[in-house]
């Protein structure tokens, strides 16, 4: 998994590939523009949410105390640690976020899975 890097830094890069694919396509429309920049940006924006979902306390639930655990949606009953995994996530923007988090287990339901936050 990718470091944590400076915002800043990852808006300046974005900047610097767009400004050199404009030099390229000087004839480029609106709308060939506008994707560019999209497309850009969502890079951008999957490495944000990564990083912030990576920082949240559900990245790891077995140091939180049963009643601050996420709830099963099944039966609303706190969800046990049932270790790590890592998981590929496609963002809004079609670009691919892996994150390793914690997988929860209802032992009511007998289920288990990735709390969401």
């Amino acid at each position: 998994m990718n470091k944590k890097r400076n915002w800043d830094e990852l808006f300046a890069e974005a900047e610097a590939e767009v400004r050199q694919w404009r030099t390229k396509h000087k004839r480029a429309t609106w709308a060939e523009i506008e994707n560019e920049v999209d497309t850009r940006l969502a890079a951008v924006r999957a490495r944000m949410v990564q990083e912030l979902a990576l920082e949240s306390e559900l990245a790891d639930i077995k140091w939180l105390e049963r009643a601050e655990r996420p709830k099963c949606p099944l039966c609303e009953r706190p969800l046990s640690a049932n270790g790590q995994d890592r998981r590929q996530i496609v963002t809004d923007h079609e670009q691919v976020v892996e994150l390793e988090r914690s997988k929860g287990y209802c032992s009511h339901c007998k289920v288990s899975f990735f709390p969401s936050g």
